[in-house]
């Protein structure tokens, strides 16, 4: 099973549940580096551009991402994945119930690519957003819904790597 990480899910435990830095919270980034190396956890190539770029030599997470780079972290996508993600848009753009500035940012983000690249692999999509279908902003839950895309939260993923130690 794979897993790929909505790039907030990373900015998040970086700022508030395991600081770089401290020793205490290293067991996670262990956790999470260990499980890139399996194949268990990956980040798409748009993800990983909206952690680092810009932002190479200023942010912890940005260099620690960097210093990752390759198999599993930064993963480009086929031409499945791009026309899947072509879907998505599509499905996004024709929906009157996003707003038009909603419909638009979408556009120029990760989330598409994201969904996209766990429905052709397989796998699951791991974010912090929560389902809000009334919402006039698109939200990953709910698209992953609606493609029949799994998906689960960061403290869930957590509880599934720490039980296959």
């Amino acid at each position: 099973m794979s897993y790929w990480l909505d790039s907030d899910v990373l900015v998040y435990a970086k700022d508030n549940i395991a600081p770089f830095g401290y020793t205490d919270f290293s067991g996670f980034w262990n956790m999470i580096e260990r499980n890139i190396a399996s194949g268990s956890i990956k980040i798409t190539k748009r993800n990983y551009q909206e952690i680092v770029d810009g932002r190479e030599n200023k942010d912890e997470l940005a260099k620690w991402l960097k210093n990752r780079k390759g198999e599993g972290v930064c993963v480009a996508p086929s031409k499945d994945v791009q026309a899947f993600a072509a879907k998505i848009g599509e499905y996004v753009f024709s929906n009157d119930h996003f707003y038009a500035r909603h419909r638009n940012r979408f556009s120029g983000g990760a989330d598409a690519w994201l969904i996209a690249q766990a429905a052709i692999e397989g796998g699951t999509v791991v974010t912090r957003e929560v389902s809000h279908p009334e919402a006039h902003a698109p939200k990953i839950p709910d698209l992953c819904d609606h493609f029949g895309v799994k998906f689960i939260t960061l403290i869930a993923l957590m509880k599934i790597l720490g039980t296959q130690q």
